[in-house]
């Protein structure tokens, strides 16, 4: 114990002598936990944690590779029309759902901003498992009518943040790229899509 006091008197006067070695020494010590805090913080969401939906483990995901040809939007995302093909003839998997992220314009109370948008099948929160904090989630009652009466879902924390957890928010009226959608119910808490590092504001029926 005795050494060991000494040593670190003897390490405390060295510092002292050299304030730039030592500004150098705590900078550097702090830059090393800082890189190795945001690689494991990025190796726990994109590697250890699991989604927070039902059976995360079950989950697989199709996508096309090879050549893009017509004018799609690329990135490797299969066509509706395939989607849709797959689930009638499915044979494989318990059930099926479709998404597709993209930015949107929404308007509300005199306010329009970009937000993150998800185009979501009718199954999607039902295979998924994820419930409504409030109102109602999608179904595919939403994908029976094309063109029907157009409705969303806000995610959990963009309700809070946008529309300060307001309930009443469930059958009022939000503007998405110029047309009228209504709101039918929030996202259960925690959930924000299923693709990692896009967060989802508003899930739209494809």
């Amino acid at each position: 114990m005795t050494s060991a006091s000494n040593d670190l008197r003897f390490a405390l006067r060295s510092f002292k002598k050299s304030p730039v070695f030592t500004a150098v020494a705590v900078l550097s010590l702090a830059l090393g936990i800082g890189a190795n805090t945001a690689i494991f913080t990025l190796l726990d969401q994109i590697l250890l944690r699991l989604l927070p939906v039902k059976n995360p483990q079950e989950l697989v995901l199709l996508s096309m590779k090879g050549f893009h040809y017509g004018g799609n939007w690329g990135a490797n995302a299969l066509s509706f029309p395939m989607y849709r093909d797959f689930k009638e003839n499915n044979q494989v998997f318990t059930e099926m759902f479709c998404r597709f992220s993209y930015r949107v314009s929404l308007g509300y109370g005199g306010q329009t901003e970009r937000v993150l948008g998800e185009l979501v099948s009718g199954t999607y929160f039902p295979v998924l498992g994820v419930g409504a904090a409030v109102g109602r989630t999608l179904t595919p009652e939403d994908d029976r009518i094309p063109d029907g009466h157009p409705v969303v879902m806000l995610s959990y924390d963009y309700w809070k943040t946008r529309f300060a957890g307001d309930k009443s928010i469930v059958g009022k009226t939000v503007n998405v790229n110029s047309h009228n959608y209504t709101i039918v119910g929030v996202a259960e808490q925690g959930f924000d899509g299923v693709e990692l590092g896009y967060t989802t504001q508003l899930f739209i029926p494809v």
